[in-house]
C-alpha cells in the first residue's frame, strides 16, 4: 500500500498547511467531506475487500480533527509527527495507523475510539 494519509474535519487553513507537508514528506493527502463520515476508513484508503456504503452522514457530531495513517512505517511516522510540530499545525490531537482491525470501521466509531482513548491517556475520565 501507498503511504497515504486521510485528514478529516480540517479547516481549509490547517488543510493547505497539512498539504504542503505532506508534500514535502511525499505522502498522499485525501481529504475526506464530512458526507463520507460513514464510508469504512478501509474502503476510503483502497483497502482491497473493503466496500463502500451508499449511506451519506448527515449529522453535526464528530468535528475533531482526525489524522488516518494509511501504509506508514515507525520511521514515516516519526518524520510526519516531526514535521506536524514543525509546521503551521504544530499538533493534530487525534492520530491514528490504518489497521486490519479498524479498517472496517467508520470515521465516526474511530473517532469515538480515540477521543476516548485519549481521554484516558490524559487522565480525564474520571469517575
Amino acid at each position: 500500500m501507498n503511504k497515504m494519509i486521510l485528514a478529516y474535519n480540517f479547516s481549509p487553513e490547517r488543510l493547505a498547511a497539512l498539504k504542503l507537508l505532506c508534500m514535502m514528506l511525499r505522502v498522499q493527502l485525501k481529504p475526506v467531506e464530512r458526507t463520507q463520515l460513514l464510508q469504512p476508513v478501509g474502503s476510503l484508503a483502497g483497502v482491497p475487500g473493503v466496500a463502500p456504503v451508499q449511506e451519506e452522514y448527515t449529522g453535526a457530531e464528530a468535528t475533531q480533527e482526525l489524522l488516518l495513517m494509511c501504509g506508514f512505517q515507525r520511521s514515516d511516522l516519526d518524520r510526519l509527527l516531526a514535521g506536524i510540530r514543525k509546521s503551521k499545525l504544530q499538533s493534530v490531537k487525534l492520530k491514528a495507523m490504518l489497521t486490519p482491525t479498524n479498517a472496517q470501521w467508520n470515521a465516526i466509531d474511530l473517532l469515538k475510539e480515540l477521543e476516548q482513548e485519549h481521554e484516558y491517556m490524559t487522565g480525564k475520565n474520571v469517575q
